[in-house]
């Protein structure tokens, strides 16, 4: 059971990583040049579903759509309180290491570089005084569209790493687990598993889309919720909390 888990952990682990890998093999990179077009406006409410506080809301639907994995209420009430030890060990990680890197934003490089100042000045501001920092340089700019402007204003801490890509990643990586966990092949189980991958995903794409992260940012938040949800299942695995669905 706890082979299989690492297994199968891993295997979606790599289909995520393929978005870092893919941009650096092809040598892209986000450029505050770029031209937004109306079609990615979805994309950025679907980022938004990892912010707060709408990630909160995010957490409590996505909790609900476990619910026919189980075979009673108390085993999803236990898994409920899994997902928030989850999200509560994963952000926790993320908001200890952005203090410790302190890597400024893509978007913040540029806004440095462009108005003359460091990223260092922007980032000895407080969180209000960096946002109307964000908010006056984006006045300028009318080639970028409202509905992401205050989106540069609102996201104005750290880059490393990544706390949308953490949120995503940890979520799929709660859907697998307890997928595997339980041996639940029901096709409400696939379909799950089908929809937490492709928002997942697209929860990385935007990240790099919208200048908020680096390809570094997303791997090695990505290898982080694989690290802790490893080690909770492999946990998990060798008790007797959750039996087999029927």
């Amino acid at each position: 059971m706890v082979m299989n888990m690492l297994k199968r952990l891993s295997l979606y682990t790599l289909l995520l990583c393929l978005v870092p890998v893919f941009v650096w093999l092809s040598a892209w990179q986000w450029s505050g040049n770029l031209v937004f077009e109306d079609y990615e406006h979805p994309l950025y409410w679907l980022t938004e579903t990892g912010s707060v506080p709408y990630a909160i809301i995010t957490c409590g639907v996505f909790a609900l759509l476990f619910l026919p994995l189980f075979s009673n209420r108390k085993q999803w009430i236990l898994a409920v309180a899994v997902m928030a030890f989850s999200m509560v060990v994963t952000q926790g990680l993320k908001s200890g290491l952005k203090n410790v890197f302190a890597e400024p934003r893509p978007f913040v490089t540029y806004i440095a570089e462009q108005t003359g100042t460091g990223t260092d000045a922007f980032y000895a501001q407080d969180r209000k005084a960096r946002a109307q920092i964000v908010d006056r340089f984006y006045q300028t700019q009318s080639s970028v569209p409202e509905w992401i402007k205050g989106h540069y204003a609102d996201e104005v801490g750290y880059s490393f790493p990544s706390g949308h890509t953490i949120f995503a990643a940890s979520w799929l990586m709660l859907t697998v687990g307890f997928v595997q966990l339980l041996d639940n092949r029901k096709g409400s189980a696939k379909l799950l598993l089908g929809f937490m991958s492709i928002w997942a995903l697209l929860m990385l794409v935007s990240r790099l889309r919208f200048g908020m992260h680096y390809p570094i940012d997303l791997l090695i938040s990505v290898l982080m919720a694989w690290l802790v949800h490893w080690v909770m299942f492999a946990f998990l695995a060798k008790k007797r909390y959750f039996q087999k669905a029927e």
